[in-house]
């Protein structure tokens, strides 16, 4: 029978695989009951030692964050989560203020002074287009909204 020769790295390959396996069966035979606990579905039964001993992990590390804040003063890596809710915010809506101060009405062209501008139909004031003149009211126009300017006694 033909002896087989194995490379350098298949050796040292062998070598690692044999202390993982021996690292295995060490931590199988010192954690025996767990392993056998755990794969026989009895885990749930040893919980109770384990959240108690979690507690007390807890309480340790509890009292060591305590002694170095005092030390410290505050952890600069500690942010705690500050839940907090946006309020919704309506939107303003910039309405132009307008102030319809006179109306000179004629039947071949009127006009009306508006913010204490003259203006007839047509033109543009604040985004609004003056849309119509009438004896005793103006209206206006943004291509969105609609505004009713009323001539008021003063």
């Amino acid at each position: 029978m033909e002896k087989i020769q194995l490379t350098k790295s298949q050796k040292i390959l062998f070598i690692i695989l044999g202390i993982v396996l021996a690292y295995a069966i060490f931590d199988f035979m010192s954690h025996k009951d767990t392993y056998v606990n755990f794969y026989s579905g009895k885990e749930q039964e040893s919980s109770a030692p384990a959240s108690n001993s979690k507690a007390v992990a807890q309480k340790q590390a509890d009292q060591l964050q305590a002694s170095l804040f005092s030390k410290w003063g505050s952890d600069p890596f500690l942010h705690e989560m500050k839940i907090e809710t946006k309020k919704k915010r309506r939107k303003k809506i910039y309405r132009p203020h307008f102030k319809l101060k006179a109306i000179s009405y004629r039947t071949d062209g009127s006009v009306a002074l508006i913010n204490d501008r003259i203006v007839k139909n047509g033109d543009v004031i604040n985004g609004y287009k003056v849309v119509k003149i009438d004896e005793k009211r103006v209206v206006l126009w943004n291509g969105k909204r609609r505004i009713v300017l009323k001539l008021t006694n003063m």
